[in-house]
């Protein structure tokens, strides 16, 4: 794969691939030759390459039928849905069989931890500093019957879990749907206003160097997903209130961490 510079800006840049690699020249660069076009080899810096692994890949395809409805088709919501648990930890294959019992034996014993259902850390909060702005109040977005209906399912599922509440507030942003591969909805809000007057909140990034020279002698490296893992951060009260979101059926306002805000979570002030 090749690092290659975007024509509209310059400075970013994308993977395109796979390419051959015609010639070694030197320790660092590498002729790379571009077969399926008319373009010339270039040389690139190895810094600009990285290695092409294929593998197989689950697409999911979504046809739209016509009609009204045709942006939202019947049954794109909900049909990929998980329930989580233990069946869902994928082992890697190049584990030996002593390794793989092992493994499964130290998620059994936590098997609470494998869960659909998010949890809740205590170790941080989110905050959103609008100053002395005004309350923002936005109408909700116009969408088709079938995508009503996928709001109704989604607030009902986030009411029963806690993780919104019926809301007073003065702020109102609208919803958007962002349907995912697997079938679910991401349940968005359109908070462009709100970001527009919430002041930015700082704090140090980790050094990715430092984070990879850490993993540098690692045998192996596990990867842990979140279950929602943004509903797991709590809203200060302040922050509930703007975080309100006006629907066809309702105003209501997140116990926790929305896509879409601005800012990430801030530390706890007991850290």
């Amino acid at each position: 794969m090749v690092l290659k510079a975007l024509q509209a800006h310059k400075m970013e840049g994308s993977w395109e691939g796979p390419f051959t690699v015609q010639e070694r020249l030197g320790a660092v660069n590498y002729l790379i030759a571009f077969p399926t076009s008319n373009r010339k080899p270039k040389v690139y810096h190895i810094n600009s390459l990285k290695p092409f692994y294929s593998r197989d890949l689950k697409v999911c395809q979504f046809i739209a039928q016509g009609g009204e409805d045709a942006e939202w088709p019947e049954g794109v919501y909900y049909e990929g849905e998980s329930a989580g648990g233990m069946e869902e930890v994928n082992l890697s294959m190049t584990l030996g069989c002593m390794q793989r019992q092992q493994i499964k034996e130290l998620c059994t014993s936590y098997a609470p931890t494998f869960s659909a259902t998010p949890g809740l850390t205590e170790q941080s909060y989110h905050s959103i500093d609008t100053g002395n702005a005004h309350p923002i109040k936005a109408q909700p977005y116009r969408v088709s019957p079938q995508a009503k209906t996928a709001i109704e399912q989604e607030i009902q599922g986030m009411l029963h879990l806690g993780i919104i509440r019926p809301s007073g507030s003065a702020w109102a942003s609208p919803v958007v749907l962002v349907p995912k591969p697997d079938g679910e909805i991401r349940f968005c809000m359109d908070y462009h206003k709100l970001n527009a007057v919430t002041r930015p909140d700082n704090y140090p990034m980790p050094c990715t160097d430092e984070l990879l020279e850490k993993l540098g002698w690692a045998q192996f490296i596990s990867t842990l997903d979140l279950t929602k893992g943004f509903w797991q951060v709590q809203l200060d009260e302040s922050a509930k209130e703007r975080s309100a979101f006006t629907t066809h059926v309702g105003l209501y306002e997140f116990n926790v961490l929305s896509f879409g805000l601005q800012n990430a979570p801030a530390p706890s002030k007991d850290l």
